[in-house]
């Protein structure tokens, strides 16, 4: 069997720059095992793998795997398989949908732009102590400006973190097993993500969850909407704001830029898309 594939990188439009994702096509034979061999191969942040969708309203389904395990849905993965199947004819029009583990995620474009509507976010638990946080990150407790709480829903969510200021988001020295007894093994052995906020731009990094293998990750599109819903439960963001610039992973060297437009309503957000460019890497085939 020969698999084609693709490697884009996502969140950019610079070569080199975002976050990388090997894009597999043709992939209805190949088994859940294979799969995650295949994604812990590539050693990237997520590798998906495109198949034939079961509904007839849905343009293709497709699979996401870390290193280390499957996801249920994903932001760059579905950024940059959208981009490589518009590239490739293999999808018409500027508006599909995606068969995900999570549920359809619908896809539009917007000339060198995609966009996609992730699952819905909303606080998950109560907030955590600020000072275990922020010893977590290596930080003084005045470092954390809001509540530290987990946002998501669907099986998507993040322990959101707001840091002050860019430079301590930078300066942080992630201790995982004292984030895990500060929150306990079900939140400290998932994704973290840290952020600063200032007028409409966030700068942020993320942490994934210990089961994906990876340590950090340059760009994260499911982050986007728990990070929406997380400014406006703090009331860092009102009625007036309707978009978002992300800046990620420029401390790992791969800067990314995510955007996000969204409605805000009191203290939750609603109806949160998730759009960035991409750009083509190589492409080659693999043999199984």
């Amino acid at each position: 069997m020969k698999l084609p594939f693709y490697q884009v990188d996502v969140f950019t439009s610079e070569l080199f720059g975002g976050n990388p994702l090997a894009v597999f096509l043709d992939a209805d034979d190949v088994d859940d095992a294979t799969m995650q061999k295949i994604a812990r191969e590539m050693n990237l942040s997520e590798t998906t793998f495109v198949q034939a969708a079961s509904d007839p309203h849905v343009a293709h389904r497709v699979r996401i795997f870390t290193p280390g395990q499957e996801l249920p849905f994903a932001g760059h993965p579905t950024i940059g398989t959208a981009a490589v199947l518009h590239r490739l004819g293999k999808v018409t029009g500027d508006a599909f949908t995606f068969e995900m583990n999570v549920g359809p995620i619908a896809v539009t474009r917007e000339e060198a732009t995609f966009w996609m509507t992730p699952p819905p976010a909303e606080p998950v638990g109560g907030a955590f102590d600020r000072a275990a946080i922020a010893s977590a990150l290596g930080l003084p407790t005045s470092a954390v400006v809001s509540p530290p709480q987990v946002f998501g829903g669907r099986g998507v969510s993040f322990l959101c973190v707001q840091i002050d200021n860019a430079a301590n988001v930078d300066w942080i020295m992630f201790e995982r097993a004292a984030l895990i007894a500060a929150t306990g093994e079900d939140v400290g052995a998932g994704d973290v993500l840290v952020l600063s906020y200032l007028a409409g731009v966030a700068y942020s990094r993320m942490f994934p969850a210990i089961a994906s293998g990876i340590l950090e990750d340059p760009a994260t599109g499911s982050s986007i909407a728990p990070l929406c819903s997380a400014l406006a439960q703090w009331r860092a963001i009102d009625q007036s704001r309707t978009t978002l610039k992300v800046e990620q992973g420029t401390q790992m060297g791969r800067q990314s830029f995510l955007h996000a437009r969204f409605e805000v309503q009191h203290t939750s957000v609603q109806n949160v898309t998730v759009g960035g460019s991409v750009v083509p890497v190589f492409e080659s085939t693999l043999a199984l």
